[in-house]
């Protein structure tokens, strides 16, 4: 019986994910013409704090040492969680469709990995390239159509600062190599977010959000379903599938948020959108495979490095005794 239910967990677990993690759009995109968007945003990280804070408290869970590692994650936090919805959520606000608004942030790993070349001295395989073009020119078949039908470039400019805050935080992470608990390092994380956000909001739009329905619904949805719920459902498909199963599920949740954003936001889909998506989604692929086979690569030297030195150094190491006990029987 335990054997059934873990294979049906394991069937169910990354659809259920990629559906929240699609519905962050959709739900968003909801929220950011219910009312105002910054003010939507800063109460879901008010809330997202309030409710991890509360955990971490009651499992004693480890919180992080030293001011150095609180600084990182604060900076972390502003750029993941500020600038990336902060700015998503204006360009929802505006008009930008969800499935095209997911697919641009998608890019991420294409940024990433182009700028770990001159900031970490990696270097790409020409596969890599090769995906790095192809995810570029996915994004922009995607927005062909949009910006010929007269498509509002100002969101879009927004959503491309969402990328960039996106990748920065990703890139800072990685710089940084910070070893914190889940719930407590993102409990720092929301802070930082929460106090960054509310002067924003206070300056676009207010904090007040209407008692509608969709304001309201929006904001517990993102709060807990999206805040937390979905990182925590990633932390668990990390230990079951490992990082390259349960990170490629993320390729799925451009086109799961462009359909249904048809019948949920009324948003149509032309044939450009899954195309670029096609396009992006191979050249993510490519950059992925590449740099998980230089990772494999650069373990198999380090540890044939460490082998090398570990050895100890034959002549000496059996001499010392020999010499002890020959002077000895001498005297």
């Amino acid at each position: 019986m335990t054997a059934k239910i873990r294979s049906a967990a394991g069937l169910a677990l990354p659809v259920v994910f990629v559906l929240i993690w699609s519905s962050g759009y959709l739900v968003g995109s909801i929220g950011a013409h219910a009312g105002p968007p910054l003010g939507l945003l800063a109460w879901r990280f008010v809330i997202a704090f309030a409710v991890l804070a509360t955990i971490s408290l009651a499992t004693r869970a480890p919180w992080p040492s030293g001011p150095r590692t609180y600084l990182h994650l604060l900076a972390i936090g502003i750029l993941l969680q500020t600038v990336q919805f902060a700015t998503l959520y204006l360009a929802l606000g505006m008009g930008v469709p969800a499935g095209l608004s997911s697919l641009i942030l998608s890019a991420c790993p294409l940024v990433v990995g182009a700028a770990a070349v001159p900031l970490f001295g990696e270097k790409l395989a020409g596969a890599q390239w090769l995906g790095l073009a192809l995810g570029l020119a996915g994004v922009g078949i995607s927005l062909t159509e949009k910006l010929a039908g007269g498509g509002k470039l100002a969101g879009y400019a927004l959503v491309a600062l969402a990328l960039a805050g996106f990748a920065a935080g990703t890139l800072y992470q990685k710089a940084a190599g910070l070893k914190v608990d889940l719930c407590t390092g993102t409990t720092v994380q929301l802070f930082g977010a929460m106090v960054t956000t509310i002067p924003l909001a206070l300056l676009h739009g207010g904090m007040h959000l209407p008692l509608t329905a969709p304001a309201l619904g929006s904001l517990i949805w993102l709060a807990t379903v999206n805040s937390i719920g979905s990182f925590t459902l990633l932390f668990v498909l990390l230990r079951m599938r490992g990082g390259g199963a349960a990170t490629s599920l993320l390729y799925l949740v451009p086109p799961v948020t462009a359909l249904l954003g048809v019948p949920i936001l009324g948003q149509g889909v032309g044939w450009s959108v899954f195309a670029g998506m096609a396009v992006s989604a191979a050249g993510v692929v490519l950059v992925l495979r590449g740099g998980r086979r230089a990772q494999e690569e650069r373990a198999d030297e380090e540890s044939a490095a460490e082998a090398r030195t570990a050895e100890p150094a034959p002549s000496r190491a059996r001499d010392v005794p020999v010499r002890h006990y020959a002077r000895s029987a001498n005297r």
